[in-house]
């Protein structure tokens, strides 16, 4: 379980990111919860209100560890912060991982991704592959 120590940022965040498209501006889906909506909701806070008025915004995200006791629709972080200024992205993160004793050194992708998650879901997709098959 290297956690692509020996990769890029860019490289890794490619990997294992996901994207998902809002068919809807973000109002149209009321009190539903989501990856994309949290995602949304995530990308207005730093980027401003302007990106929720239309429908088709593309949400890319990452699923992170924390808050522990989170859902996953909770844990979902936009990968576009890890692109902004350190000020800025140590803010965001801080917050929405509900961690204000978070570090500059703390603020590495890997060490926010959630690794366990991430295996599960190569399991799924692997044990697919092979069951599928067999049953036919």
């Amino acid at each position: 379980d290297s956690q692509g120590v020996d990769m890029e940022d860019d490289d890794l965040i490619e990997l294992v990111s996901e994207q998902k498209s809002m068919s809807k501006s973000l109002d149209e889906y009321g009190a539903q919860k989501s990856t994309a909506i949290t995602v949304a909701k995530r990308l207005a806070e730093f980027l401003g209100d302007a990106m929720l008025k239309d429908a088709g915004l593309a949400c890319k995200y990452i699923i992170a560890q924390k808050p522990a006791d989170a859902p996953v629709t909770e844990r979902a972080i936009p990968v576009t912060i890890f692109d902004a200024e350190i000020a800025v992205k140590e803010h965001f993160l801080r917050k929405w991982l509900k961690d204000r004793s978070m570090s500059s050194d703390d603020m590495d992708v890997r060490g926010i991704i959630d690794w366990g998650y991430y295996r599960s879901r190569l399991d799924a997709a692997i044990q697919k592959i092979i069951t599928i098959p067999t049953a036919v």
